[in-house]
């Protein structure tokens, strides 16, 4: 999966989240974040650190991966969602 941006994320997580039956209760336990952080994740008020995305990701037995870009029209898009 590539993930582009920290709202594709968010949005990655809520859809792994609710396909694997799990609470937001369930998902902090799993990471050791809080649920309100979760909540806020989830939502995009927040974006999350290194750390954090690894522990979530390792939640959904997912790793990260790092690429060569093919292209920066990437990069663009990620800073513009950030302003």
């Amino acid at each position: 999966m590539f993930v582009q941006s920290p709202k594709a994320f968010a949005e990655f997580v809520r859809s792994q989240r609710v396909n694997a039956g799990m609470t937001q209760e369930d998902l902090s336990t799993q990471t050791g974040m809080s649920r309100r952080w979760v909540q806020e994740l989830e939502s995009g008020k927040l974006v999350p650190s290194l750390e954090a995305v690894l522990h979530v990701a390792a939640a959904f037995g997912y790793e990260l991966h790092l690429d060569p870009m093919q292209n920066t029209s990437h990069l663009d898009a990620m800073f513009e969602e950030l302003t």
